[in-house]
């Protein structure tokens, strides 16, 4: 058996990315006429205006075959940042720092293999005929089994509020936003967040709440008979997603719409089950 601990970092800067620079400033009246350059819609430059980082300790313990049994558990305890353009909280030159649309916090990898105990040899019917361990004996069982966290997302108003014409505009933060027990029809507390006043841009962050996490367990069965010589028939039995979990996907995030929080798909896939017959020679 064999432990392996690790912190792993990476830095990005200077990034490209592309960055809108004729957002009016928050007002009333048209956002035509308020633009920094009032002959042309909304125009973007290439920026190094963009930088990551990204952290994590990982852990792995390994066990190498013996006794008919191996497994190996991983995990990843991480944090992905980014620092980016984020003209929805503050017009032209205006950046935000949160987390990566992909950061997950935890991600769990156990995998293991077995020789079933059945069979000539073994614990059970070790003396059985050749009929029996035929059917019975020399079986496989291999398991992946996954977990992650969810991923980040982003309260948001539906409306120009700011009358900039940027997407993406936040609401105010009065309250922690996240739910003892959320449910696909309310994931997130909308009453954790106002509507900024008129021409306001709002506070609240990136990457402020969390979607659903995902289990997933895939498992194997299989054998191989023997024909003649090197020539093998393998008998395989595959499940993905063993018990059929659910997990959702993100909720929609605008705080002020009756659709707001709410769940509409999910993360992962239905159960599925193949079976497979392999002739090696």
């Amino acid at each position: 058996m064999s432990l392996e601990v690790n912190y792993v970092g990476t830095k990005g800067s200077n990034q490209q990315e592309a960055e809108p620079i004729n957002i009016p400033a928050p007002g009333p009246g048209s956002i035509q006429a308020r633009r920094p350059y009032p002959r042309f819609g909304n125009m973007n430059i290439h920026s190094q205006a963009r930088s990551s980082e990204y952290h994590a300790l990982q852990t792995k313990f390994q066990k190498r075959t013996s006794g008919g049994l191996w497994y190996l558990i991983s995990h990843t305890w991480s944090q992905s940042l980014t620092t980016q353009p984020a003209p929805g909280i503050g017009g032209n030159f205006t950046y935000d720092t949160g987390p990566a649309a992909f950061d997950i916090p935890h991600i769990l990898t156990m995998s293991f293999g077995a020789e079933l105990p059945f069979g000539r040899g073994k614990r059970f019917l070790g003396n059985a005929g050749t009929l029996a361990n035929g059917f019975l004996g020399g079986w496989q069982a291999q398991s992946i089994v996954n977990f992650r966290s969810g991923l980040p997302f982003t309260p948001t108003v539906s409306r120009d509020v700011a009358n900039t014409g940027a997407g993406g505009q936040r609401p105010n933060r009065i309250g922690a936003g996240e739910l003892e027990d959320p449910t696909i029809l309310a994931w997130f507390d909308k009453t954790a967040f106002a509507v900024p006043a008129d021409f306001t841009f709002g506070n609240s962050g990136r990457g402020i709440l969390r979607g659903d996490h995902q289990w997933n367990v895939d498992f194997s069965l299989f054998k191989r008979f023997s024909v003649t010589g090197s020539q093998t028939l393998e008998l395989r039995a595959e499940a993905f997603n063993l018990f059929n979990s659910v997990y959702f996907g993100l909720p929609n995030t605008a705080i002020d719409t009756t659709a707001g929080g709410r769940v509409t798909s999910t993360s992962n896939e239905a159960r599925t089950l193949q079976f497979g017959l392999k002739y090696l020679f």
